[in-house]
Parts: structure tokens; sequence; C-alpha cells
């Protein structure tokens, strides 16, 4: 607290400890989600700054989202590492019983990306954008109207006032967080062991199958796909439902 300017502002926060928030297992679950991120990070890495001419820091937003965790399903419904909601994913996305984009890393991040360019159109800042990511673009846009300010640190800084609530305020300073750990993740985390990038090719199916019959005509196995292929709903993993005719699906290279 001594390195931050202007402490005086905090000295409430060093005279009354209860002030202050602490959580354990952060670090280890910071841990995994940095050693999670390579399979994909390079992909969205690709997607966000070489099709998009987006902002690569943009990319470690999956981090405070989701921890890259791929088959992440959190209890207000949001699915896959950028916790698309229903009614947003389906304006970008397939979402229904069998298939559910918001799962699909690569279709997910094609959806994030064409958000976020959106919310930076309309608001004008890349702070702004982000927050919006949590607190929706017409909220954002509302507050930056009745505060009268489009600066991320006069909004989420006002003393004894928080207009965008907890979670929001606090989730542009998050990303500045995954920005330096990203950084350098092995000054944060020594001992990570970074996943290798997924490799795979994508087979279009030409008729409605049942995962079983394409594992065989592929000579590859139900756990190889079931990999990579994170859209696909339990029922079709169970075979009581069948991929869908025209589906692109992702068969590891390795195999």
């Amino acid at each position: 607290m001594r390195l931050v300017p202007g402490r005086n502002r905090y000295g409430a926060v060093l005279e009354n400890p209860e002030l202050i928030r602490s959580q354990t297992g952060i670090r280890e679950k910071g841990a995994a989600a940095v050693q999670r991120s390579g399979r994909y990070l390079p992909l969205i890495e690709r997607i966000f700054v070489r099709e998009f001419g987006l902002p690569i820091e943009l990319t470690r937003m999956p981090f405070i989202e989701s921890s890259f965790d791929y088959r992440a399903y959190s209890s207000a419904g949001a699915a896959g590492i950028w916790q698309f909601m229903s009614r947003t994913g389906r304006q970008f996305l397939t979402i229904n019983n069998v298939v559910d984009e918001r799962r699909d890393p690569v279709a997910a991040s094609y959806a994030a990306a064409r958000y976020l360019q959106a919310a930076y159109e309309a608001l004008g800042s890349w702070p702004l954008a982000v927050t919006s990511y949590n607190h929706g673009r017409a909220g954002v846009a509302r507050k930056v109207r009745e505060y009268g300010t489009s600066d991320i640190v006069r909004l989420i800084e006002r003393p004894g006032d928080k207009p965008f609530g907890f979670a929001s305020s606090n989730f542009y300073p998050e990303l500045l967080a995954a920005l330096e750990i990203f950084d350098d993740p092995h000054r944060h985390y020594p001992d990570v062991q970074i996943a290798a990038q997924v490799e795979y090719a994508r087979v279009p199916l030409q008729s409605a199958q049942s995962i079983s019959q394409v594992a065989r005509k592929l000579n590859v196995s139900v756990d190889d796909l079931r990999d990579v292929n994170y859209a696909l709903a339990d029922t079709v993993w169970s075979g009581r439902a069948l991929i869908p005719k025209g589906y692109q699906l992702k068969v590891p290279r390795r195999t």
C-alpha cells in the first residue's frame, strides 16, 4: 500500500483490516488456468488480432471468465470459456439440444470478438467495452450518461458509490491482473507446464450419424473426439442423439 500514489485515500483500509478481502485457492486456480490456456490461446490470438484487428490483451479475458476451463458451465447458465449466456450467445452461435457452440472455444472466440468489436464502437473505449462484457453494453452506456464520464477510473473508484456493483467494478482491474500474469507466467507460477496447442482437422458430416459410427469409420476413439468437440451435447456422447448432418466434426491431428 505504501507504493500506491495518494495512499491517504486508503487510510481507512490500512487502519481497518476487516475491509481487506482475501480468498484462498486462487493461486492454484490461476496456475491451472495458465496451464490449460495453451490448448487454444494461440488460435484465439489469431482470431482476435489477425482476423478482427483487436488488441491481443482481450484474449486474456477467459482467464477471468472461466479460468480457461473448456467445459465450464456456471450455476447461472453461462457456458464455455467465454461464459456466454443463452440469450447473448444466440445472437452469434448455434445453441440447441444437440449443439451448443458456446462451449466450442473457436466458435465462441469469434462470437466474443464480434461482441467486443461492437461494444468498442458503441462505447468508445476498451475499458468500457471490457466492463460491458460483464455488465451489459446498455448498462454501461446508461452509467456513462448518468455519471457524466467515460473514465473507467472515475466510474469504479467513486468513494461510497459503486455504479457497476462489485463484480463489474472489479472486472477490468481483474483483466489488468491477467495481463500481468500472462506477460510472465513463470514468474508467478514457476512450475507451470503450459499445455501444447490443440491441432485438429475438420470433417464435415454428410449425414446425421452416431458418435460410435463416426469413431469407427475414422478409427478414432470416442474419448479422443470428445476431447476436441466440446459443443456436442451429452446426449450425443451417450448415444441418445445423432450428430447432425453438416456438423464440422473436429478430429485431433495426432490420431
